[in-house]
């Protein structure tokens, strides 16, 4: 089974980069591809987030619906190959006429697609949850907001995992999911999301509890049980992402 899309432990720079600057970062690609449509810019963030996974030891190969993924984008191009008719024709095959504007587009739309879900693979595979909601707190974020981050982030493992659990003990007790019946699959939803209920309304309620025993939400503020400090890869990764922002603001600016 391929490992899920959640953090996965490392030593790279990547890894121990400033969460904040790796989530402008992201917000940046994300951006870059959609306010210079021409395909060298794709193309090259592409060239660097492979670059990138291949710095934080992590193979493509390897991320969940990598085939779904690659098929998407080429059915992006293909769609506009097949039905964007600005230019001239490159040729004409019975009513089938692909424009080179056409085949520039459709290359442009499916790498921004890889572009955007690759960055955000790659922000989710090197950044810790807890830091980055903790992160965002000491930016600012009231800390009950924050621990609702933490919190949904940490309950999200433990409901799959008790969701795979009702899953097998059905299957065991010879309950099937195969036909499509539709009150065959009413009934089925019903016995299979009923107990997944029960348990995150136990869960809630025990969480509840605790909170109330330990005084959460007496302090308007909080304190840290640990200090990140900024190290010279922040800084540095800072200053690139400023100016790098800085000239696609001004180069956007100039041909707007």
């Amino acid at each position: 089974m391929k490992p899920r899309i959640t953090y996965r432990p490392g030593t790279s720079a990547l890894h121990r980069l400033h969460p904040l600057i790796k989530l402008a970062w992201l917000v940046l690609v994300t951006v870059l591809v959609f306010i210079f449509p021409v395909l060298v810019v794709p193309v090259s963030l592409l060239i660097c987030l492979l670059a990138g996974f291949a710095h934080a030891g992590m193979q493509l190969r390897d991320l969940p619906a990598l085939r779904l993924l690659l098929f998407t984008a080429l059915a992006v191009a293909v769609l506009q190959l097949l039905f964007y008719r600005t230019g001239e024709p490159l040729f004409a095959w019975g009513g089938f006429q692909p424009t080179a504007e056409g085949l520039s587009r459709g290359l442009y739309l499916g790498a921004r697609f890889l572009v955007v879900v690759l960055a955000s693979f790659l922000f989710v595979l090197t950044t810790s949850p807890n830091e980055l909601a903790y992160a965002l707190m000491r930016a600012g974020l009231p800390y009950r907001m924050g621990f609702t981050l933490v919190t949904a982030l940490r309950m999200i493992p433990l409901f799959e995992q008790e969701a795979q659990t009702i899953y097998r003990s059905q299957r065991v007790r010879g309950v099937s999911y195969a036909g499509i019946s539709i009150h065959k699959f009413w009934n089925n939803l019903k016995s299979f999301f009923l107990p997944l209920l029960v348990s995150a309304v136990r869960r809630a309620a025990a969480l509840s509890i605790s909170m109330e025993g330990r005084c959460f939400g007496m302090h308007g503020s909080r304190t840290w049980y640990r200090n990140r400090p900024r190290s010279r890869g922040d800084w540095l990764a800072g200053v690139l992402l400023v100016v790098a922002a800085s000239a696609a603001a001004l180069i956007r600016i100039r041909k707007g």
